[in-house]
């Protein structure tokens, strides 16, 4: 090949192709021709995936393969390459070859190449097995599975793409077999892509009564412009069943949410229409929107209300804002809400002051305080500030922890009253709001009280009299309490005696104390939820002073709030590049911990601690017992750059993730030596890491990786591994907007 073919190959491949590529090409195609099975299929798919059209004549040949593996994934192939050359033998395939998956690849190959010879094939394939056409009769009486189902789908799309009109009366005639599958779905979506004819017989279905149908043909007429379309779509916004009508509101506000003929849903008897219609259409229908604030349905007025966030102009502002205002004191909690949210988007300077109001109201629903709390929180100032760090100790958990976060974000801001706010977090997290020693004895009480005076469930019945009770020797003892039972039941007079395994469970009965309950949700004591979200939320801050809080935090005795803690340090180190010496020494003292998860977000808060103690520490950490921990100090230590051999060794760590975290590490150090090392790693553990590697390796240098596979492939001593190279080969040259899914 000469410079200027090569060139074009280049293009072809849509990708900066290496010195490398021709001799990767022809190597694959070597494989696809005289290569054993499992390597023939691999090099067909990688070839499909590398995308060159010289590799068509190739694949083309492996259509008439003796493996039926290897025709399919040539097919696959050739459908990713869609180039026309194969037409004539995916035709032949088509009609000759047994093998499913090599007719549902030609199908949809020859429909993407737009080849019409093969149409009468698929009409005849939507009305049942050609018998021009062979199939694999065996696989069918083994399996019980009549691999024509996924052909005749295929066939629909495929007459849908060639846009062949003449084939609606087959399609229409296979959705009315009451013995063939349900695929009113794909059919729908095909008839609509078949001009006027396909558009008429999708009305039809408007006519049936069944609401399923009708459903479904409206949903699909509702994307469709023109022949006819519109005014069948008509017919399915005034269908008696409101899921028809609901089903064609909203695909067509999908489209063309402006579309005059949805105007009429805001009008729909039903109020579930109406509530949806308002949400999707309503902003371009401001006059009628103003309307339903009066609607009889608490939806619908809710549904307007949340509407007007995104009407961009209306006459009657100032009194849709005086409306509002009342909403807001209304009693019902979803009207109420809405109102909030909207007033926040709309009006926030006007409603300010009841929002404050309504927000700090405990007798409010969570619902208003919220929508109340996310208007406040965009207006942002010093009174908001105050607001919000007086609700910390609310009594609703969600209102608490939703006032931390807006507080977060507003001391993250330069607004008036930052200060304020990441002052009052700092405190949470300091323990401003834990309860006093008194209260906390009072708690006790009450809580021992309860324990004493509230027995669990029947715990009577199954006291430890109540178990001395059940006798041990005779099942006519046990039924003591039902005289007669025994003589009715045939059993003997002097009893049955139990056996060893009856005694055993009888032993196990004594044991059971009461019914076991599992608890819905964990309790939580305010004060240390304050804590622990506090500690949580100050990890998207920075500063000095809040990383030391952060990491004295470490040394509380409640094991969530240390947590938190640990990955707010861990995400303020990666966010800034560096932590304190002082900070650095807390988080060393943490590592002897036992407990796995924090050593694991200290280990990760480490890799921003630059000093020689937190070096060493990591260093001794990639012989850590738990490989969670090994993996995060190699991160660690790559984020340091600081790879050496001592991580070199890890690509032989019993565990993949760690051997990967090394691999990605020794990738990032780019130091002479990564391609082989990584090109041996990408062999090692049966090639299980091969893909992941090549992708790495691609990034630093895919001609010399693919060379060094490419001598792999020359050796026939090593075709054990020729399967993993394969692969990379194909990882390393595949097209850049190509992405496997494995």
């Amino acid at each position: 090949m000469n410079q200027n073919q090569h060139s074009d190959v280049q293009s072809d491949a849509g990708l900066n192709t290496s010195p490398a590529f021709d001799a990767v090409c022809n190597a694959l195609h070597e494989i696809v021709s005289e290569g054993i099975d499992v390597h023939r299929c691999l090099a067909s798919k990688a070839l499909g995936r590398i995308g060159t059209s010289n590799s068509v004549p190739t694949l083309i040949t492996a259509l008439l393969d003796e493996d039926e593996d290897v025709r399919s994934d040539a097919a696959e192939a050739l459908h990713l390459l869609g180039d026309p050359q194969a037409c004539d033998q995916l035709f032949e395939n088509l009609l000759g070859d047994p093998c499913t998956e090599v007719k549902l690849a030609a199908i949809r190959t020859l429909a993407k190449l737009q080849d019409r010879r093969v149409i009468p094939s698929l009409r005849r394939l939507v009305a049942g097995r050609d018998e021009e056409i062979i199939w694999d009769e065996a696989e069918f009486y083994a399996s019980g599975w009549d691999d024509w189902v996924d052909v005749q789908i295929a066939a629909v799309k495929a007459l849908a793409e060639l846009g062949v009109a003449e084939a609606v009366p087959d399609i229409v005639s296979a959705l009315q077999d009451e013995n063939s599958q349900d695929m009113a779905e794909v059919a729908f979506r095909a008839l609509a892509r078949m001009g006027p004819d396909g558009i008429d017989a999708l009305a039809g279905y408007l006519e049936l009564n069944d609401v399923r149908l009708r459903r479904r043909a409206a949903s699909v007429l509702a994307t469709i412009e023109g022949n006819g379309a519109p005014e069948a779509f008509a017919k399915a916004l005034i269908d008696p069943s409101e899921e028809v009508r609901l089903a064609a509101l909203k695909a067509r506000s999908g489209c063309d949410p402006r579309d005059p003929a949805l105007a009429g849903s805001l009008s729909d008897a039903d109020p579930g229409v109406r509530a949806e219609a308002a949400l999707l259409i309503g902003r371009f229908h401001s006059e009628t929107l103003y309307r339903l604030l009066d609607d009889l349905s608490p939806k619908v007025r809710t549904a307007s209300i949340l509407a007007f966030a995104g009407v961009e102009e209306f006459d009657l502002q100032e009194q849709l804002i005086d409306r509002l205002l009342l909403v807001l004191d209304s009693s019902a909690a979803e009207v109420a809400a809405a109102a909030a949210s909207t007033l926040s988007a709309i009006a926030p300077d006007a409603a300010f002051e009841q929002l404050i109001t309504q927000f700090g109201d405990a007798q409010r629903s969570a619902k208003v305080r919220r929508a109340a709390l996310r208007g406040l929180t965009a207006k942002g100032g010093k009174q908001v500030v105050q607001s919000l760090v007086d609700t910390i100790n609310d009594d609703n958990r969600q209102i608490r922890l939703e006032t931390m976060t807006a507080l977060a974000k507003l001391a993250g801001g330069d607004g008036q009253g930052s200060d304020i706010a990441r002052t009052a977090l700092l405190d949470a997290l300091g323990g401003a709001h834990d309860p006093e020693e008194l209260e906390v004895d009072e708690m006790a009480a009450v809580d021992s009280a309860d324990a004493e005076t509230e027995p669990d469930g029947d715990e009577s019945e199954h006291s430890e009299d109540a178990v001395e009770t059940i006798a041990t020797s005779t099942l006519d003892s046990i039924l003591s309490d039902a005289p007669g039972v025994g003589s009715a039941a045939g059993l003997p007079e002097a009893g049955v005696e139990l056996t060893d395994n009856d005694m055993e469970r009888l032993a196990l009965a004594r044991s059971v104390v009461g019914k076991k309950k599992i608890a819905i949700s964990q309790d939580v004591v305010r004060h240390q939820d304050i804590r622990r979200y506090a500690a949580r939320v100050l990890g998207d801050l920075s500063g000095d002073d809040l990383a030391s809080a952060l990491a004295d935090a470490l040394e509380l005795e409640d094991r969530d709030t240390r947590l938190a803690a640990a990955d707010s340090l861990a995400r303020i180190g990666a966010r800034t590049g560096q932590l304190s010496q002082d900070i650095s020494q807390k988080l060393l003292d943490g590592l002897s911990s036992e407990d796995r998860d924090l050593k694991v977000l200290l280990v990760r808060a480490l890799a921003a601690c630059d000093d020689e103690q937190a070096t060493q520490r990591l260093r001794e950490l990639l012989g850590n017992s738990d490989s969670f921990v090994r993996s995060e100090a190699v991160k660690a230590l790559c984020r340091r750059q600081i790879v050496g051999t001592e991580i070199h060794e890890l690509l032989q760590d019993p565990d993949p993730a760690v051997r990967m975290s090394a691999a990605e590490a020794i990738a990032q150090s780019g130091e002479k030596g990564t391609i082989p090392r990584l090109v041996d790693f990408a062999l090692s553990f049966e090639g299980y890491h091969g893909r992941q590697t090549a992708r790495l390796l691609r990034n630093l240098d895919a001609t010399q990786a693919s060379a060094t596979f490419l001598r792999i492939l020359d050796d026939p001593e090593q075709k054990r591994v020729w399967s993993v190279v394969i692969g990379a080969l194909e990882e390393l040259n595949q097209k850049q907007t190509e992405v496997w899914q494995h």
